[in-house]
């Protein structure tokens, strides 16, 4: 097998898994793992939530600021819950169900742990593909393209593309698909000369 052959089959199908199967393990694990987030099934809830809160850091300079009187603070503290509320968007109606924030925390952990190991590799592409397209359709497409410029759907894309890379390449040699096509092409490739119509050699 020579080195152009190595890249294509094994090398590049192995990058690309192990970029993607980090990613999509990560936001799964975080998504199913926190402990508000219910096993998977309020992640969407808790994160907006806290979208429509202060963040912590803010609300702590507030607290260690000495320049400013307890009244003072309390009044900030009301003046950014109105600002965080007001400024934030609605939850999407398809993610206010809990079987769909679950399909999607588990669809993304399992996924990733699927594409590390390279089983499925085509299908679990595929449907990592399909929650990519839901999340620009329901939440990042409304926010442009630029993900700097106001969390767009940019990265979405990238995402997508790689793993449109992978439904097509597959697995690659070095996992787990192509450890179990090995042995098929084994066989195949044993039973082959029985097919020729040649007589089985005597003796």
């Amino acid at each position: 097998m020579g080195n152009e052959s190595v890249s294509k089959n094994a090398i590049a199908p192995l990058i690309l898994r192990l970029a993607l199967g980090g990613i999509f393990l990560y936001h799964g694990v975080v998504k199913v793992v926190t402990p508000e987030n219910d096993l998977g099934s309020a992640w969407a809830s808790t994160f907006w939530n806290r979208q429509a809160q202060p963040p912590e850091r803010v609300l702590r300079s507030l607290d260690e600021d000495e320049r400013l009187s307890d009244k003072q603070r309390a009044q900030m503290r009301e003046d950014l819950a109105k600002a965080y509320g007001l400024g934030s968007q609605p939850m999407p109606e398809s993610l206010q169900y809990h079987g769909t924030q679950l399909a999607v925390a588990w669809g993304e952990l399992l996924g990733g742990l699927a594409l590390i190991l390279g089983c499925l590799t085509r299908l679990t592409a595929l449907l990592l593909i399909v929650i990519q397209v839901g999340a620009i359709a329901t939440v990042t497409w409304a926010r442009g393209f630029s993900f700097a410029e106001g969390g767009g759907y940019e990265y979405n894309v990238a995402l997508i593309g790689a793993c449109a890379a992978l439904v097509f390449l597959g697995g690659g040699t070095l996992s787990l698909d192509g450890k179990m096509a090995r042995p098929r092409k084994r066989q195949a490739g044993a039973a082959a000369p029985a097919s020729t119509g040649q007589p089985a050699p005597v003796g």
